[in-house]
């Protein structure tokens, strides 16, 4: 009946690349350190391998030193390690890596490499005393023809165990490389870290948790390169960008700075490359990407090909190919070191070998900076088109540049538009609603029909930003309606028109919680159209309707459709976000938990901007995780979300984030840090969409259930799960409706199921499972809803529902089921606060604190009398308490007392007290 999918695990690379994708621990943490199996793979090679060693492979700052120093560490005390170092200087010189070894020899023994080998061996020896010799050799890839031949010369004749590091396998000296190719030398490659690992060496590094947004900006501003990452992130605390409160570290307001020991290290690796790969590289930094063939006109294939074999520029595979740098940080540097008179010069020799339109009527966002830079004028049309390019890429203050460089901006209706939408992105109102006042007083009777309702739209996407504005916005919509009624057919753009109208109404009424209104708009379309940008909006918006009223199945399929196209193509960051939001949303009312952290975890390792996830993905990872009983994880998560989520909050998302972290730390059993978050729920903002209320509603109500606040909560998550599904969103109502038959409230179990039974998706089954149970006093069928929940990663819903079953069973007087239920109740109430030290939940529930504390002493193997003394009452008060312990719990020995019970460290005695026998 509970039948889940189980992902399948994907097969291994048949090379021994060891980048970054072996999994985290639950909390992404226990690692000693990150790659430590990297590491512990290095050292088996070395001690016990077959082959002559292990050559690391890696870019620049990929962290091979980092690997090879730790595995040098654990070979212990049979071990001599002798290192070496290749250099730039060094690689000139014949044997220049080896000097350091060479001058302890004498001159004549330098003469032939034959000498060389002899006396290298022997000195080795000496400096080994017995021990097995390993060769350190970092930076391989710069050892003179010489070093290089006879480091391959000692490892070949078994003298000594090589462990080399390089980033540039090609130069690597043919005898080494030869010995690689012989499958003498074991390869391992060094990856870039993924969102996973960065997230994790972060934490670890400067002690505390990262937001989701802190850390990604982070991995995807470094490109995941090692050196890169720590380096940018030491410079952003310093500039106070990276910002600590208590254990947690969030980005402030402004963008990633690129300056400092960041910048120099990125000059340093250019001063190594020659006058003409500097030229390349300056180029793309400024022009941001360039079609091959008019690099290939400016630059000498030799050059690129050089700067392509070392990682430094990528090539896509669109047509024309274009050719850019391969890391943003690098690029940005380069970009803003470019003198002004340098920048001009490169600009006019890329212009000269283009073949079709001048480089100025090129609209990228990198084009028009560089133009603007090089105090070239720019026209209306190029700085539009980019201002909207920028609009689309989330970044709003490009935007605003671009449109100042606009002759007449303010009266024109395009600009005003983009400059809307800027504001609107940074949450400056007061501006935007001034350039509606000024854009209406000025020209507003010169419009056109579809300028006039651009302004429009662009008006009520404003008032739709908070509750208390909304009536403006149907007003505004009404009117649009009306004025499209009175339009010829023959009226340019009416059709686009009219499909930005049905959004924005599906947008107003899904933000106030009118989804059948949504329905309405669909018109009940088959399939849904998701040939547009709108429409892609618009489906997003059906698809989270669909699954409030109960048909969940039908969503998710939707909402899965709708991600992929939005993956596929060209759409606004905005978009985007707003898409993975509301399925991600979609997936938690659904109960999809193992799904929503799949999406999460395969989101946050793609290469896309960090602008198109979004607020939801602070949050859903922490959710997921209290959900399965992690809470030791998901509260830190939740709680580097919610203070994210106080600087940069586009979705309105922080109530909801709050309202999480209440609930975990209460499931955790920390009611004080529980209680300070229910306080502060009342002081936010309330702008959430109408989705994001309920949710936040529901984790405060039920935080307050786990606080054990008496009947109130209870009552309230009745009383909201009634006007829920009054209101036709039945699958919130089934949430709140099941949270209060789990707490304690069986009446409204045949309430659930009739409701539940409205709605498809695994979570209604499980309601409806859980409601004929209780119908039944099933204990056993509660047990299968029990473990189908777990199962489905649902452990808080698996703990309520056992406890049902541990009252059903108790009733019946069926022990065997009781001691089933019994048992999982007991592990799932440790996988949440972990075993007590004291009596469990499944006692303290059925009985009362007298009872409980003899029934632990008695578990613990103390007789009745010594309990009657240590509590200061009668052997028959002990006794009568036993006997209600025994009846309730049904039981009917000490032995079937131990199974049920937690006995805390230290009381149990080393073995039971024997009774004393009684005289004749």
């Amino acid at each position: 009946m509970y039948q889940q999918h189980t992902a399948l695990s994907r097969d291994s690379d048949r090379t021994a690349r060891l980048s970054s994708m072996e999994p985290l621990g639950a909390d992404g943490l226990e690692r000693r350190y990150i790659r430590h199996e990297i590491v512990a793979d290095v050292v088996s090679e070395l001690t016990s391998g077959s082959s002559c060693g292990i050559l690391i492979v890696g870019e620049h700052g990929a962290g091979k030193s980092f690997v090879a120093q730790r595995a040098l560490e654990q070979l212990g005390e049979d071990f001599a390690v002798i290192q070496i170092r290749g250099s730039s200087i060094s690689s000139t010189l014949p044997y220049g890596a080896l000097s350091v070894l060479l001058h302890e020899l004498d001159s004549a023994d330098v003469e032939h490499p034959l000498m060389v080998l002899r006396g290298l061996t022997q000195l080795l020896r000496n400096r080994a005393q017995g021990r097995t010799i390993v060769l350190f050799v970092d930076n391989a890839h710069e050892l003179d023809e010489l070093s290089a031949m006879m480091i391959a010369q000692l490892s070949v004749g078994g003298h000594v165990r090589l462990l080399a590091a390089c980033g540039d396998l090609p130069n690597v000296g043919g005898d080494i490389m030869g010995l690689w190719k012989d499958d003498l030398l074991r390869r391992v490659d060094l990856g870039a870290f993924d969102f996973s690992e960065a997230a994790a060496t972060l934490s670890r590094h400067f002690g505390g948790y990262f937001s989701h947004t802190a850390a990604r900006e982070l991995w995807t501003a470094s490109g995941g390169n090692a050196l890169f990452l720590f380096t940018l992130a030491k410079e952003q605390v310093k500039l106070g960008i990276l910002v600590r409160q208590e254990e947690f570290w969030l980005l402030g307001d402004g963008p990633i700075a690129l300056t400092g020991e960041i910048r120099d290290v990125v000059k340093a690796r250019m001063n190594r490359f020659s006058q003409g790969q500097r030229d390349v590289i300056e180029l793309l930094a400024l022009a941001g990407a360039v079609p091959l063939p008019a690099l290939m006109r400016v630059s000498q294939p030799r050059d690129m090909d050089a700067l392509q074999e070392c990682s430094m520029i990528e090539v896509s595979h669109k047509h024309p190919p274009m050719v850019s740098i391969a890391n943003a940080v690098t690029a940005t540097i380069v970009a803003n070191a470019v003198p002004p008179g340098r920048s001009a010069e490169l600009r006019r020799r890329l212009t000269s070998v283009l073949d079709h339109p001048d480089l100025d009527d090129t609209p990228g966002l990198s084009n028009v900076t560089w133009a603007i830079n090089c105090g070239q004028p720019v026209t209306a049309t190029v700085a539009l088109a980019a201002a909207r390019a920028a609009n689309r890429a989330s970044d709003p203050a490009t935007a605003l540049r671009f449109i100042k460089e606009i002759d007449g901006a303010g009266l024109r209706t395009d600009a005003a538009i983009e400059s809307l939408q800027a504001y609107v992105s940074i949450d400056n109102h007061d501006s935007a609603r001034r350039i509606l006042r000024q854009f209406d007083r000025e020209a507003g009777s010169d419009l056109s029909f579809a300028e006039w309702t651009a302004l429009q739209l662009a008006a009520s996407e404003l008032d739709r930003r908070s509750h208390a504005t909304t009536a403006n916005a149907r007003r505004r919509l009404s009117h649009i309606e009306s004025k499209i009624s009175e339009q010829s057919e023959e009226e340019p753009d009416l059709d686009s028109v009219r499909e930005m109208l049905l959004l924005a109404e599906a947008e107003l009424a899904v933000f106030e919680g009118r989804h059948r209104d949504v329905l309405s708009l669909d018109e009940g379309s088959e399939p849904v159209d998701l040939g547009t940008e709108p429409r892609i909006l618009a489906a997003s918006l059906l698809s989270t309707s669909l699954a409030i009223l109960g048909q969940t199945g039908r969503a998710v399929a939707l909402g899965g459709q709708i991600v992929a196209a939005a993956l596929d193509g060209d759409l606004a960051d905005r978009t985007v976000r707003e898409v993975r939001g509301r399925y991600l949303q979609l997936l938690l009312l659904a109960g999809e938990f193992g799904a929503a952290g799949n999406y999460v975890a395969g989101m946050s390792a793609s290469n896309e901007p960090q602008s198109r996830l979004g607020g939801m993905f602070e949050i859903v990872q922490g959710v997921v995780d209290f959900h399965r009983g992690r809470v030791d994880t998901a509260l830190p998560r939740l709680e580097a979300g919610a203070r994210q989520l106080r600087t940069q909050d586009p979705d309105g998302l922080v109530g909801l984030a709050t309202a999480a972290c209440a609930y975990a730390a209460a499931l955790g059993g920390d009611h004080e840090k529980a209680s300070l978050y229910l306080a502060e729920i009342t002081q936010l903002p309330t702008r959430a969409a109408w989705l994001t209320s309920r949710l936040a509603r529901l984790f405060e109500l039920c935080a307050c259930v786990e606080l054990g606040q008496g009947s109130g909560p209870i009552s309230a998550l009745l009383s909201e799960g009634d006007a829920d599904a009054g209101s036709s969103a039945i699958a919130v109502g089934i949430h709140f409706l099941s949270a209060a038959v789990r707490a304690g409230d069986v009446k409204p179990g045949t309430q659930l199921g009739g409701l539940s039974r409205q709605a498809d998706g695994y979570f209604a089954l499980l309601c409806r499972g859980l409601a004929d149970g209780l119908k039944e006093s099933n204990s056993e069928a509660l047990m299968d809803v029990c473990r189908a929940a777990e199962t489905a990663g649902n452990a808080v819903f698996a703990r309520d529902v056992a406890r049902k079953a541990v009252n059903c069973a108790q009733a019946a007087g069926n022990k065997i089921s009781l001691r089933v239920a019994q048992r999982a109740l007991q592990s799932l109430d440790e996988l949440f606060r972990g075993p007590t030290g004291d009596v469990n939940s499944l006692t303290a529930f059925a009985l009362t604190a007298r009872e409980c504390e003899v029934a632990v002493a008695a578990a613990a193997g103390i007789s009745n009398r010594r309990i009657a003394e240590q509590m200061h009452v009668s052997v028959r008060t002990v006794e009568g308490h036993l006997y209600q312990v025994y009846a309730k719990l049904h039981l009917a020995s000490r032995t079937e007392l131990r199974d049920v019970v937690n006995v805390p460290a230290g009381r149990a005695t080393t073995r039971p007290e024997l009774p004393r026998r009684r005289r004749p």
